[in-house]
């Protein structure tokens, strides 16, 4: 059984988050550390606020001043800590980060609204150099900048089964591909095992699936055949490669 990265306490497989580094963290920990850093934050603008109206009280005391002042960096400290935790963590999130638009903002500032793919300054998306569900991590060094142009170039939708012949290495997954596809058509939940990379064990996941894709490889030539939908286990949008599912069904109403 693997342990907490932040408690160290044991996690459970199915409810908690596997993080793209091999470890584990509970989800009731990662929203402490993200209520520590609220409650931190609200603090710090209080001060301020407090500091602020001193300036018009004639007779604030220096004494005061001093200890708002060292409540102040103790404060900051914290913050300094918290933040630091926070984003260890999400950088191995198996999804995008709360912090997903300071890193863009951070890379843009470092480097301008760049796309790494034609070289524009434009309007630009931040994309995983590696997808998540390849392995990626949401470390800066592996995110880039992309145009609009260039971004919807890199997903391929392919067109209704049976009008077009999939890629030889994609043939085993026809199967999977209709019975998906139908899924989409009907409005239908669809239900499968789905083992991550760095995963030891399959996990069961029930989708509402909206489109079938083909990501290129980013490490091999070819393309993955990949299914995005709202996973009800994350509540979230994911995309999920066929090649990683398996027990495939559909949900009848």
């Amino acid at each position: 059984m693997p342990y907490c990265t932040v408690c160290k306490i044991e996690t459970d497989y199915e409810y908690d988050i596997a993080l793209s580094n091999g470890e584990y963290l509970h989800y009731s920990c990662i929203v402490m550390l993200q209520m520590q850093k609220h409650e931190i934050e609200t603090a710090l603008q209080q001060q301020q606020s407090q500091l602020i109206l001193s300036l018009f009280v004639p007779n604030g005391g220096a004494e005061q001043d001093v200890t708002s002042e060292a409540d102040g960096e103790n404060l900051r400290a914290k913050l300094a800590k918290v933040n630091s935790v926070l984003t260890g963590l999400y950088d191995h999130l198996p999804c995008w980060p709360p912090d997903w638009d300071e890193r863009k903002r951070r890379i843009i500032k470092e480097n301008g609204s760049i796309c790494s793919d034609c070289g524009e300054e434009q309007d630009v998306y931040l994309v995983h150099d590696i997808p998540v569900f390849e392995g990626g991590t949401n470390v800066l060094d592996t995110l880039r900048l992309i145009c609009r142009a260039c971004y919807t170039s890199m997903y391929r939708e392919p067109d209704i089964f049976g009008t077009v012949t999939l890629n030889p290495s994609q043939v085993e997954f026809a199967e999977q591909f209709a019975e998906i596809q139908s899924a989409i058509d009907n409005a239908q939940w669809i239900r499968f095992e789905y083992k991550k990379p760095r995963a030891k064990r399959w996990m069961t996941r029930v989708v509402t699936p909206e489109r079938l894709l083909n990501i290129p490889n980013s490490r091999e030539s070819g393309e993955t055949l990949c299914v995005e939908g709202f996973c009800e286990l994350r509540q979230d949008t994911r995309i999920f490669a066929l090649e990683r599912m398996q027990g495939l069904e559909i949900i009848e109403d």
